[in-house]
């Protein structure tokens, strides 16, 4: 009996099938996370081309009566020019540029066009920071992963965008919208 168990249990036969399933298993748990990982690349960078085009959007917003105050004169451009001093940024109306930034954002979220990540849905603004002359927003969307995490049961992650920008003036002559030096 014990010799029987012995040359079984010591025999090569189907040894080559165990490791080709192993290997099987082992190819698809890589690809699974593979996917995953270049799922959530794609989605963190398109949620941080969401979070700088509201940004741009909302700086984009003058405030009228603090840019045309009268402090400016003819002699302004080319007195900055000749001293080397650097011009005032161009002020933010950060009201408007918050409505503008949640517009961008909601369409964003929204769009169903080939051009926008789909997986991205509901596009957060956690933070909003304007001081009439910079605007820094950061946000947060969820997205859910094409494979589950295996041992966990996490199938979704949470990501997070932050971009900050400023208006200034720029320097030199424009002569039928080009710039020439």
């Amino acid at each position: 009996m014990f010799i029987k168990l012995r040359r079984k249990l010591s025999a090569e036969n189907g040894s080559i099938s165990v490791v080709v399933i192993g290997l099987f298993v082992l190819t698809v748990a890589s690809l699974m996370v593979m996917t995953d990982v270049s799922t959530l690349i794609v989605a963190k960078r398109s949620l941080v081309q969401a979070t700088e085009a509201a940004a741009q959007r909302g700086v984009q917003t003058l405030d009228q009566s603090e840019y045309y105050q009268g402090k400016g004169n003819i002699f302004t451009a080319p007195m900055a020019v000749a001293t080397q001093r650097e011009h005032p940024v161009i002020p933010i109306d950060c009201a408007r540029g918050g409505i503008e930034v949640l517009l961008e954002l909601n369409a964003w979220s929204n769009d169903v066009s080939d051009m926008k990540w789909h997986h991205l849905k509901g596009i957060q603004l956690t933070n909003f920071s304007c001081d009439g002359s910079s605007l820094q927003i950061s946000t947060r969307s969820e997205m859910k992963l094409p494979f589950k995490v295996p041992f966990t049961t996490d199938d979704s992650v949470f990501l997070t965008a932050t971009a900050g920008t400023t208006n200034k003036v720029q320097e030199g002559f424009y002569l039928f919208g080009f710039r020439v030096r």
